[in-house]
């Protein structure tokens, strides 16, 4: 689709960018202020009005006075993307998009959007811009080279509505992931790991105020911070006297390295998100997560604990080598080994990654409705029970790991920023029983 030259002669040209909303209203004191669009309102020339909305809080006015729309999503919102952009064209409005969904299927996304862009957009975005100004946006925009992390700009977070976050004070410091794990789309969006130089991390972190303490948290969207140990040893005691108090993700691995720990723990280190997956070592080995070793679990969280770190685990179900028993296990060792949090979830077969390709050759696959590809449903069969019972079964866990009986056995091992770990128990607590309301 060629979009007619645009002409701005007494108006600035205004760009819109759309958060589609995917957060419960009962969970909201663990909503931490994205960054993508601000990062790329950063990349926006300054003679461009940019304006950012997100839907979790804010409602959508399609006829609103915008030249260009842009938004990004994953998986399961697709559908609801889709909607959005018929929405804005019916109203004479352009609509482009990004993000993992777009780069995993970007024929199917160009159906609906008037431009795509695959992959990172640092370097893509300024150019879709200048091309959409001058009338010759073209379908997709794709990056093949390594974005300089060192000069990247600070994101936008002034654009960002603040009233709609528990922590504002967000940042992505690497980017990727060294290791390869079947099911993770990570690579789609980063092909390689990179760092930036420290000093560049902590110059953007000394920029944001102060304030009360959860206005002083801070959140690295990374996914995985320690993917060079020793530049994160760096970064850990560059932070030391700033004093803030933070979370991130990475991965387990930072437990077989005492000393990245406690440099964690002395830059003010309170809770981190970790893939521990599962506690079937054969899971593990098949879906080459082999960094993970369920006998290293139980020493690795004491030592989180012990330098009052809390360990927030993701876990999920439905591997080849699982059985109906798996939840059961899995609620009895996170009770024992004191897991302060977990975010469990359904295997999730991403399209054209191997996982999925594996599965379709085996006339595994249920259905592609991408609205069900949220971690809550099973969309494919699994091996040793029935989708209904994997279903069943994750259900069952979420209660049962969020029962008050269990938050108590956890919290009193772990005792590890409680402050931080109760209210995101009885929070999430609250959401899975609402949830089960409005189901019955």
């Amino acid at each position: 689709m060629t979009v007619p030259a645009i002409f701005f002669i007494s108006e600035r040209m205004k760009v819109l960018f759309v958060y589609l909303a995917k957060r419960t209203d009962n969970l909201k004191l663990m909503s931490p202020a994205p960054l993508t669009h601000p990062l790329l309102a950063a990349y926006t020339p300054p003679d461009i009005d940019v304006s950012i909305l997100d839907e979790a809080f804010e409602t959508i006015d399609y006829d609103r006075d915008v030249d260009l729309v842009a938004t990004t999503f994953v998986l399961p919102l697709a559908p609801r993307a889709y909607k959005l952009a018929r929405e804005f064209r019916k109203r004479g409005k352009t609509v482009v998009c990004g993000g993992p969904h777009a780069t995993l299927l970007p024929h199917e996304t160009a159906e609906y959007f008037d431009s795509v862009v695959i992959g990172q957009g640092d370097l893509t975005w300024p150019q879709l811009l200048e091309d959409f100004k001058k009338g010759r946006l073209r379908k997709f925009y794709w990056n093949h080279q390594d974005v300089d992390l060192e000069n990247i700009p600070c994101p936008r977070r002034d654009l960002l509505n603040p009233k709609g976050y528990s922590i504002l004070n967000t940042f992505q410091a690497t980017r990727g992931c060294p290791y390869k794990c079947t099911y993770c789309t990570t690579h789609t969006i980063y092909p390689k790991f990179l760092t930036p130089p420290v000093k560049k991390v902590i110059q953007e972190i000394e920029q944001i105020d102060g304030g009360p303490l959860h206005r002083r948290m801070l959140l690295f969207w990374d996914d995985n911070l320690i993917g060079n140990p020793l530049w994160a040893k760096k970064l850990f005691q560059e932070m030391m006297p700033l004093r803030k108090k933070w979370v991130a993700q990475l991965t387990f691995s930072i437990t077989d390295d005492k000393e990245l720990v406690r440099l964690a723990a002395k830059s003010g280190c309170v809770g981190l998100f970790f893939g521990l997956e599962s506690f079937n070592s054969l899971s593990l080995k098949n879906c080459n997560k082999k960094h993970n070793r369920v006998e290293s679990y139980k020493e690795g969280i004491k030592l989180l604990h012990d330098h009052g770190i809390s360990a927030y685990a993701g876990m999920m179900f439905g591997f080849d080598d699982d059985h109906q028993n798996i939840f059961e296990i899995t609620l009895e060792k996170a009770i024992e080994l004191g897991i302060d949090n977990i975010g469990p979830k359904i295997l999730v077969p991403y399209p054209n990654l191997p996982l999925f390709q594996k599965l379709i050759k085996e006339n595994r696959i249920i259905h592609t409705d991408w609205s069900k590809y949220n971690g809550n449903h099973a969309v494919f069969h699994p091996r040793h029970m029935t989708a209904a019972q994997l279903e069943n079964g994750l259900h069952w866990f979420n209660r049962a790991f969020h029962a008050y009986g269990s938050i108590a056995k956890r919290l009193w091992k772990s005792k590890a920023a409680p402050w931080f770990t109760l209210p995101i128990n009885l929070s999430k607590r609250k959401a899975i029983y609402a949830e089960a309301a409005l189901q019955s």
